[in-house]
């Protein structure tokens, strides 16, 4: 069933232009501003019928993934909207493939935008502290060739040398399948406190808060990259 959940703040932003120089000359913040429209008018409206389904029969599989398979269903709604698709396309993983594995969950794409690329890496949350420290860093014990501990995590894979790296701006969308947002979001803000092994690379410089539309389900985090500022982007859906 389909149903509008009023709650969500949308603002829709200053139209873009339709000359190609005059789009090529916009800034990040302004092509952001767009690909949030999008992806909280997603939110706004995706059935949760039948994204539930989908979660359900994916549960019931052998080795189940969940989380790739939501973030698909994200990707091929915002690519059935005509409205998305006139400046943008979502790729899936690093790969326009969807059967094939990649890196990123979702890279938003846009030939004229100079920056030509936001990515989100997703992560489901549940009651479980173990996938708050998935959304953002933990200790695998598996070792590397100098048998050091190796360290992963969505939030992390920004500091380690992997994602984004000519970039100064990335996401995080948190699938929240069960608990309560807020808890998660209070759990996610204390855990990035916590400094990575790749220090002062990642270290939180400042939080702000409900920083998508004044929406209590985003905030965005500051850290220290490469002598400068990172900025991530999240946004919490509630899919519980």
């Amino acid at each position: 069933m389909k149903m509008e959940r009023e709650y969500i703040r949308i603002n829709k932003p200053s139209p873009l232009p339709n000359y190609t120089p005059l789009l090529k000359e916009l800034g990040d913040d302004f092509w952001k501003e767009w690909v949030f429209y999008h992806l909280l008018t997603f939110y706004q409206n995706y059935d949760s019928i039948e994204l539930k389904e989908k979660i359900e029969n994916e549960r019931k599989k052998a080795y189940p993934r969940v989380e790739r398979e939501i973030a698909k269903f994200l990707r091929i709604k915002l690519n059935a909207d005509k409205k998305f698709g006139y400046h943008f396309k979502a790729f899936g993983e690093n790969t326009n493939d969807e059967e094939v594995e990649g890196n990123y969950d979702i890279t938003i794409h846009s030939t004229n935008w100079k920056s030509k690329d936001f990515h989100f890496e997703c992560k489901n949350l549940d009651s479980s502290k173990d996938l708050v420290c998935k959304y953002i860093y933990y200790n695998t014990y598996k070792k590397d060739s100098n048998n050091e501990n190796i360290f992963d995590g969505g939030v992390f894979r920004y500091f380690n040398g992997k994602y984004a790296q000519k970039l100064n701006f990335g996401g995080m969308i948190g699938f929240v399948l069960e608990g309560d947002v807020q808890n998660k979001k209070n759990e996610i803000i204390t855990k990035l406190n916590e400094k990575f092994n790749t220090t002062p690379n990642g270290d939180l410089l400042r939080i702000v808060d409900n920083s998508i539309e004044q929406n209590n389900f985003t905030f965005n985090s500051y850290h220290k990259r490469f002598n400068s500022e990172f900025v991530i982007h999240h946004l919490l859906f509630n899919f519980t």
